[in-house]
């Protein structure tokens, strides 16, 4: 995988990290508004890549953003709502909010391994 990264959808934004493990770049930041037209502008960074993937929380609004990954040919994995935080590490390391829950999900796709309870999508 020469791109792994995850969202973390809320009402009114996605919030997003991704790693380049080819260059070793880690971005992140939001996408706002939260819908389909802006989703799909984002991901036009990754037109023509067959080598990027994204775990996505299993929460309300999942469905669009796996739709519109689906829609650029990025793969999708669907995570319960915790998984991608779990995934982390143990539960004992400080609480993350705002963006870095996002930037989290990629560490085990890079790894090789899965989240538990995590299903790619179809």
């Amino acid at each position: 995988m020469a791109i792994v990264g995850g969202f973390d959808i809320h009402r009114r934004q996605v919030t997003f990290g991704y790693l380049d493990t080819v260059a070793g770049q880690a971005r992140r930041g939001r996408i706002d508004p939260a819908c389909r037209q802006t989703l799909r502008e984002w991901l036009a960074r990754f037109a023509g890549r067959d080598d990027v993937t994204f775990a996505v929380e299993g929460c309300t609004g999942w469905r669009f953003v796996v739709e519109e990954l689906q829609r650029a040919g990025v793969t999708a994995l669907l995570a319960e709502p915790a998984a991608p935080r779990t995934c982390a590490g143990r539960k004992s390391a400080p609480r993350l909010t705002g963006p870095a829950p996002a930037i989290c999900a990629p560490w085990p796709l890079r790894a090789g391994r899965r989240c538990r309870g995590s299903r790619r999508s179809r």
